[in-house]
This record gives structure tokens, C-alpha cells and sequence, in this order.
């Protein structure tokens, strides 16, 4: 055999050999099924057959894994007020980018359900996957339709990193709080079942709300989302968010006038807010 033709053959099996093995080389789906909450699994999963059952999992799971949780930083440890604040951005910005992953992976699927319906039947399993985005976006609303699409849309998307780090620097005084300490609970968010959090200790007489107590900064986090792209009072976030997304661009500033009801201070925490924005940006671009 001549030394070209065994060339040949030697590249040929060895060709051969790696179409055979590459598909356990491959790496595993980016998709996680087991990263889902509870409360995040499809309402509409039983209804469904064991594929798409598997195939709606992987499409509301998330697309990245789970950054390493864990304990809050002793922040005050920093004498430099910035590494204070990058340490403290840091810490946050993996969980938040794991959720914006999430919502916008899920958005374009329901943009590609829309585009879908416009020529033909849905499946059952796409069925399936608006109705339960339906239920975990708190969304009551009967058909897949043009309208149904547009309310969902306007709650499945993205928020800026730079305006939950900035929240979350206020609400929990750059880290150092109790609640954040104690509870994870960055953002100052409430639960008002007895015993279902800590009680705050300048709570004003007949109140009876606690501070929401959290089991890791991620879950804190997936509230934090969870309260803002669903509770009533933030519709004009959403609103002023669908508005931009239209146009192209959505940032921080474009959203803050939508938080005047996230404190009881009002336009005073929206301009607070502002300022703090401003004068961080530098710090969470580095």
C-alpha cells in the first residue's frame, strides 16, 4: 500500500471514529430542568405527554447555571469606597445576570410562538408553555391571542443590572444591613404572615408586616424580579420598559420613574434613586 493511500485511510478511520464518539463528547444541554423553583413549574405540565413535558421543562428552565451561593461578604471590611462597592457589585451581578438569562430566553421563545400562530396551528405543548407563563407571571387572561402576547411580553423581559445593584445598594445600605446580613434580603422586601420573617424593630404601632427572610442571595434575587414584573402597583415600569424595548434600548434611567411606589418616600426615593444611578454608573461598567 502506498504511503499517500494509507494516509488516506488512517484519516478516514480516524474521521469515522470521531462522527461516532462526538456525541458524547458534546456537552450537556445548557438548559437545567432541576433549576426551577416550585413555584416556577408549569401549572399545564399534566397535561402533557413524558416528551413535552421534557420539552416545556427546557424551555422555562434556566439557560445558565447557578453561580456558587455563597455567604454575604463582610462588606464593611473595605476601607476603600471603591472596592466596597465592587466587591458588593460583584456579589450580586452573577445572580442577576442568571435571571435576565432566563427572562429573555423565555421572551424569544414566546416572540417565536407569535410569529408562529400568525401561519399556523400551535402545538399542544406551545399551548402549554403560554398558558403556564400565564400562571407564573400572574396573568389572568383566557386565549392565545395578539392581546395575550402583548401582556405577557410586557412582563417577560429583562431588568437593567444597573438599576437592581442600585436598589439593592439602597435598600440594604451597600450590604451592611440586618436584613441583608441575616435575611439575604437586599431589596427590603415584606411578607405579612405571622412568623414569616424578621420583625422590624421600628415598626410603627398596628403594623404587622416582617421583612422576608431568604434561604440565598439567588432566592432573594428571583423575588426581587418576580415582585417587580408582576405586582400591580409596578405597572408604569413595565409600561415605561415596553415602551423603550420598542424603540430599542432599556437602561436603568429609562425605568426609575416606575419605582415611585416601591417606598412609602415616593418621587423622594425615585429622585434618590437617580442621583445614586449617576454616580455609580462608572462603578458597575468597570
Amino acid at each position: 500500500m502506498k504511503k499517500t493511500e494509507l494516509s488516506f485511510w488512517l484519516v478516514f478511520w480516524a474521521a469515522v471514529l470521531y462522527a461516532a464518539i462526538y456525541p458524547w463528547l458534546k456537552p450537556a444541554p445548557v438548559e437545567d430542568i432541576a433549576s426551577l423553583a416550585d413555584w416556577q413549574m408549569p401549572s399545564k405540565l399534566g397535561s402533557l405527554d413524558a416528551a413535552d413535558q421534557r420539552k416545556l421543562l427546557k424551555r422555562l428552565a434556566y439557560p445558565v447555571a447557578m453561580p456558587e451561593l455563597l455567604p454575604v461578604p463582610d462588606f464593611e471590611q473595605y476601607k476603600d469606597v471603591v472596592e466596597k462597592k465592587k466587591a458588593f457589585f460583584d456579589y450580586l451581578m452573577p445572580f442577576i445576570e442568571r435571571e435576565n438569562a432566563r427572562l429573555l430566553h423565555i421572551r424569544q421563545q414566546i416572540i417565536e410562538v407569535q410569529q408562529k400562530q400568525q401561519q399556523q396551528e400551535l402545538t399542544v405543548e406551545e399551548y402549554a408553555f403560554i398558558y403556564s407563563l400565564y400562571d407564573e407571571f400572574k396573568l389572568d387572561y383566557p386565549d392565545v391571542d395578539a392581546q395575550g402576547f402583548r401582556l405577557l411580553l410586557s412582563r417577560v423581559d429583562a431588568i437593567p443590572a444597573d438599576l437592581v445593584l442600585i436598589q439593592a445598594a439602597k435598600e440594604s445600605g451597600w450590604g451592611s444591613s440586618r436584613f441583608a446580613l441575616e435575611a439575604y434580603n437586599f431589596f427590603g422586601q415584606w411578607c405579612f404572615k405571622a412568623g414569616c420573617g424578621l420583625v422590624p424593630q421600628q415598626r410603627s404601632a398596628g403594623k404587622y408586616h416582617e421583612v422576608a427572610v431568604f434561604p440565598h442571595v439567588a432566592a432573594a434575587i428571583n423575588s426581587y424580579f418576580y415582585n417587580l414584573n408582576t405586582f400591580y402597583v409596578y405597572e408604569d415600569l413595565r409600561q415605561l420598559r415596553a415602551k423603550r424595548r420598542a424603540e430599542g434600548d432599556v437602561a436603568g434611567h429609562h425605568l426609575v420613574a416606575g419605582l415611585s411606589r416601591y417606598s412609602e418616600r415616593g418621587q423622594d426615593y425615585v429622585k434618590e434613586i437617580h442621583t445614586m444611578l449617576k454616580a455609580n454608573t462608572k462603578h458597575i461598567d468597570s
